[in-house]
């Protein structure tokens, strides 16, 4: 059965339809995950990462997806991107662009939000370091100030007399 124009554009949108939701899950682990870069919920951070490294696995499935469909489409219309398919009138054509820009929005506040985590990431660690630098200074004064080894100190100074 030979496919046509119109069959591949309904194929990329129901796969663009299913990337977009995906991705509104993933700004919603997004938005949660900046509310949870503290030092008490480190467990929870882990937690959000696994999901979102899941999502993007299934993303870049339907990306791949998509790419064989939309390579097939170009090839029977012998066009080069999407705006040259708009003069073929195909059905479904408005629909996908506009999808496909949902998506590029969505990509784009993603993003945004990555970033300010990774900046709050980032003061957390190094606060973190600090604190464990100070720990290591304490532990070095203390053990300067207890003798630290256990051991009696040394003498230097032996009298040979006899």
């Amino acid at each position: 059965m030979t496919k046509t124009p119109e069959m591949y554009m309904d194929r990329l949108t129901e796969i663009s339809n299913k990337k977009y939701d995906l991705l509104k899950e993933m700004l919603l682990l997004t938005k949660e995950q900046a509310l949870v870069i503290t030092e008490d919920s480190l467990e929870k951070l882990q937690a959000f990462i696994v999901q979102k490294q899941e999502i993007i696995e299934r993303i870049n499935k339907l990306d791949e997806e998509f790419d064989v469909y939309f390579q097939r489409l170009k090839q029977e219309l012998k066009v080069k991107n999407l705006d040259e398919m708009q003069a073929h009138n195909i059905k479904g054509t408005a629909e996908l662009k506009s999808i496909v820009s949902d998506i590029m929005r969505l990509i784009g506040e993603i993003s945004e939000i990555e970033n300010q985590n990774n900046c709050k990431a980032k003061e957390l660690l190094d606060s973190l370091g600090n604190e464990i630098k100070k720990i290591n200074h304490a532990k070095v004064a203390n053990s300067a100030y207890k003798g630290g080894t256990g051991f009696p100190t040394p003498s230097y100074f032996i009298d040979r007399k006899k």
